[in-house]
């Protein structure tokens, strides 16, 4: 029997110590999916990182197990960042990375992304053709002295951080910080880095590494940074909060009111920074960025009258990081609060937003809140939820879902303007957009959208939306 083990970001399944079906994450899937990478790589060298993940520990066994078993070999990193593991590829002469995560999942809930050297995910095809090797059991054969090595790398958020301020200097020292890793690998390298840059300043909440997530669940969404917020609002010294999810290639900025800072918006004051500092030093057509298609609009009206071009995508780091390095721009972003910085590699990576961000706020003397002035707040409203089902959507799928929202725009009186099918179902009309999709990385619909009216509007066509999506019996 075939398995469909990939997903939109990698594989992410709950973890299970054994089982004789295809449903958990297992030692023995891991085993299996390091000789299938193995025998893809035909030798070579794969570094590994995990994150704090309870489960992790015999996944990585386990995948260590299947790599040195073809040849393969394995230098290990230990707990680390997932930017970090992105950042170390080309360091350390690797031909892939595989990081064992399951980023903001809860703690049930284990998997592994696959990298190539510049940083850029494992492409669908390349996922592909493991999962082929995976499914054929069309491993290489090795002989008893023909077995790979593992090697040990130790302090490797020294040299992340090293990569970072040597490309931003800035002086931290007269700011006050507080942040929250969410008992994530964060806990580690973003403290070391806040100090690197003189700032004694900070604060730190859930920053015990555990990967039960005692704090907070790892997801950094509103409902789960509550505490930071509030302590934000309620400190006469905090300037800044910063949070991030397990493995840290999320991170949600908070302004001094303790307010979350929307990610594209935050993307929107990054990119308008760089092309007022760096414009006419780098090629025309580097001024470019990347984000998916469940992005506000907002992005567009600001950046494009300064001369940047806005580069539409599949929802998925992996899919804007291609984007970037195949058509150039200087950074690419999505709605969930990850940032690519091709300067650096084409892997999310918090910790250099971190730095990026410190420094608009040194260099403009300005506040978070001050300078978000500038950027306007969409009526951007997005919601998920449960799949009676966790089963992958189909075209059948789609199409009935078109059918049943033609219906709904016809009934409300809203005339619809474009179906575009790039990921789920986005519908163009005529006083905003509202997106359909499946999520890629847990059994849940979404179902986001944005009015030109106000919050109320875009709110009210997401609860029409669900209506019909229930109607459909998704959820």
């Amino acid at each position: 029997m075939t398995s469909n083990i990939f997903g939109t970001s990698g594989i992410r399944r709950v973890f299970q110590n054994y089982s004789d079906k295809s449903e958990g994450f297992t030692p023995q899937m891991a085993v299996e999916v390091g000789l299938a990478l193995g025998s893809y790589l035909r030798g070579g060298t794969v570094v590994i990182g995990k994150d704090i993940r309870t489960s992790a520990l015999p996944i990585e066994h386990g995948l260590i197990s299947g790599l040195v078993s073809c040849g393969t070999n394995v230098k290990s990193l230990g707990i680390v960042t997932t930017p970090t593991l992105a950042m170390s590829l080309p360091f350390l002469k690797a031909d892939a990375g595989c990081m064992i995560t399951a980023s903001h999942n809860t703690p049930e809930y284990i998997g592994l992304k696959l990298w190539n050297t510049s940083g850029v995910g494992f492409s669908p095809e390349q996922e592909e053709e493991i999962e082929r090797i995976y499914n054929e059991k069309d491993f290489v054969k090795t002989e008893w002295d023909g077995v790979g090595k593992l090697s040990i790398i130790n302090d490797i958020n020294d040299v992340h951080i090293s990569e970072i301020i040597e490309k931003i200097n800035l002086d931290g020292s007269k700011l006050h910080i507080i942040i929250d890793p969410g008992n994530g690998t964060g806990c580690d390298i973003v403290p070391k880095l806040l100090s690197a840059y003189r700032i004694d300043h900070f604060t730190s909440i859930n920053a015990n590494m555990s990967g039960n997530f005692p704090g907070r669940l790892s997801e950094p969404s509103k409902e789960n940074l509550m505490q930071i917020s509030k302590f934000l609002r309620i400190s006469t010294q905090e300037e800044i909060g910063i949070a991030l999810d397990g493995d840290a290639d999320r991170v949600i900025f908070l302004d001094e009111d303790g307010e979350i800072v929307d990610p594209i918006r935050l993307m929107t004051l990054l990119a308008k920074f760089h092309i007022k500092e760096y414009k006419g030093q780098y090629p025309k057509d580097n001024m470019k960025i990347a984000t998916p298609i469940n992005s506000s609009s907002l992005i567009e009206n600001v950046l494009e009258p300064l001369g940047c071009q806005v580069i539409r995508t599949e929802v998925g780091d992996i899919k804007v990081a291609i984007a970037l390095k195949e058509q150039g721009g200087f950074l690419g972003g999505e709605t969930s609060g990850t940032y690519i910085w091709p300067e650096f590699h084409y892997g999310p990576d918090s910790i250099v937003t971190i730095a990026k961000v410190l420094n608009v706020i040194l260099t403009t003397n300005k506040s978070l809140k001050e300078l978000l002035k500038d950027i306007p707040n969409y009526p951007y409203f997005a919601d998920k939820f449960k799949l009676k089902k966790d089963i992958p959507f189909t075209s059948e799928t789609n199409e009935l879902i078109i059918k049943e929202m033609n219906d709904l725009f016809d009934s409300i009186g809203k005339k619809l303007k474009n179906v575009n099918m790039m990921d789920g179902c986005r519908f163009d009309y005529e006083d905003g957009w509202l997106l359909i999709r499946r999520s890629g990385t847990s059994p849940f619909l979404r179902i986001s959208g944005e009015s030109n009216k106000t919050m109320d509007d875009s709110i009210e066509m997401n609860r029409l939306t669900k209506e019909r999506m229930q109607t459909l019996n998704l959820i």
